[in-house]
């Protein structure tokens, strides 16, 4: 396993994974939309996606990692140091779903809140969906605590 600096070559394959995990969480949502809707939402927000990642890859602000075995690329996360508004964040994690559950994540965030650390920051926080068991489960790992509830309540029919 070898995790480093993401960089603009590996693009392709971060919109891959995260595209996979999209429609691995959308699909387990109670109200979750059609693998045909969540993809169709996917292509249309692919340039706006990968200009994102691609501003994230490029920023001091920003440590975006990928993670590698035997030369593939199988997951990536991403933190964001805290500014005036706002705690550190970890923003994403993603990893291809054969490699899920095997300590990859674990090792990933690890690297983050080294980073982190490093720059100083004394408190992050990460939010995920509440049916996203293995993100609620792997952040309780590494010692996260629940700290707030958010809801959400939809306004059209869509």
């Amino acid at each position: 396993m070898n995790i480093r600096k993401a960089q603009i070559k590996d693009l392709k394959e971060i919109d891959e994974i995260y595209c996979e995990g999209q429609i691995d969480e959308e699909k387990n949502k109670p109200s979750g939309e059609s693998k045909k809707e969540i993809i169709k939402d996917l292509a249309n927000s692919e340039k706006e996606r990968l200009s994102g990642f691609r501003k994230a890859i490029h920023s001091s602000k920003e440590r975006f990692l990928v993670c590698e075995v035997a030369g593939k690329l199988i997951g990536f996360a991403d933190a964001v140091l805290s500014s005036k508004k706002r705690s550190a964040e970890v923003a994403l994690i993603y990893l291809r779903k054969e490699h899920r559950k095997k300590g990859f994540g674990t090792k990933l965030l690890q690297e983050l809140m080294s980073w982190l650390k490093e720059k100083g920051e004394n408190k992050v926080v990460v939010t995920m969906d509440v049916t996203n068991l293995a993100s609620i489960n792997l952040n309780k790992k590494v010692g996260f605590k629940e700290t707030a509830i958010i809801m959400q309540k939809k306004l059209n029919n869509r």
